[in-house]
């Protein structure tokens, strides 16, 4: 496996995915029995411990409802407002998310992405145990504009395959997809089941595979529209990756954006010294990667 970055792009090899990861990282301070009032100014931080804590205890499950402000304003000994923040505190961070009408509920762990690997949503999802989904939303024939074809080395409207997707994991919608492909490496690609993973679709159905990828991440606020197709609110903050996928002889032969939840999912990259000779560095390199 080799992992490289060069001013901020990551470039990355296909590899099986190894070993397991923790889906949580977070550090607890434990609160036993009542609020500790030395440092009254943070004592909704500690009620967001207490509630941690008990999360981590498996004390509460995903999916299990949280005591209300009122029961846990009494067993702590600190007042409602206080609860209200240090419960909204962990909204904001994907731990807990509440249902109108019924309560606060605890969310399940975050679903892990791994930038180091070429490894589709759907076989990152199967290998946590997770059941992937797809529904689309578009399949179009575009030119290509002046930006993919720099990113693909082709010519200005070229046709494209313009495919959006909003992708599920467990039936939860956790991002939304917009991916390009040349028509001429896939043709036909309309009208193949795309409720499917599109990379088996490539390996199975054209014998393609995207062996190199060079990708970017960065945090984005969602549009109303965005929003509304990931049942969450525009202060939920989403995380953009574009990725230019390279098959085997190193051409490039996929442009995609990608818009993760930033509350259900977060990126592991993994880095060690790079052994042996790594892929050729003209095939991947382009100073101005836009989004």
């Amino acid at each position: 496996m080799n992992a490289r970055s060069v001013q901020g792009e990551f470039y990355v090899k296909q590899n099986s995915l190894q070993g397991r990861y923790s889906l949580r990282q977070i550090r607890c301070v434990p609160v036993m029995g009542r609020v500790n009032r030395v440092n009254s100014q943070y004592l909704y931080v500690r009620v967001a411990e207490h509630i941690l804590d008990k999360i981590e205890s498996k004390e509460l499950q995903p999916g299990a409802q949280l005591d209300s402000e009122r029961s846990l304003s009494a067993k702590l000994g600190v007042n409602r407002l206080t609860v209200r923040k240090g419960i909204e505190m962990l909204v904001n961070q994907g731990v807990l998310y509440r249902v109108p009408s019924k309560g606060t509920f605890v969310a399940g762990p975050k679903i892990d992405q791994r930038m180091d690997l070429v490894l589709g949503f759907s076989d990152q999802l199967i290998s946590k145990g997770l059941q992937p989904g797809a529904e689309v939303l578009e399949v179009s024939v575009v030119p290509a504009t002046k930006k993919i074809s720099r990113q693909l080395k082709i010519d200005v409207g070229t046709p494209m395959y313009y495919i959006q997707r909003i992708r599920y994991a467990n039936s939860e919608a956790v991002c939304i997809e917009h991916n390009y492909y040349p028509t001429t490496i896939c043709p036909g690609m309309d009208k193949q089941d795309l409720r499917q993973s599109i990379y088996k679709i490539f390996r199975e159905k054209y014998d393609l595979s995207i062996q190199y990828a060079r990708q970017t991440l960065e945090a984005v606020a969602p549009t109303k529209d965005e929003a509304e197709l990931l049942h969450i609110s525009t202060h939920t903050p989403l995380m953009l990756l574009v990725r230019v996928g390279f098959d085997s002889n190193g051409h490039p032969v996929e442009y995609a954006k990608e818009l993760y939840r930033g509350d259900r999912c977060r990126f592991v990259i993994l880095g060690d010294c790079p052994e042996g000779e790594a892929p050729p560095r003209e095939a991947f390199v382009t100073m101005n990667f836009e989004r």
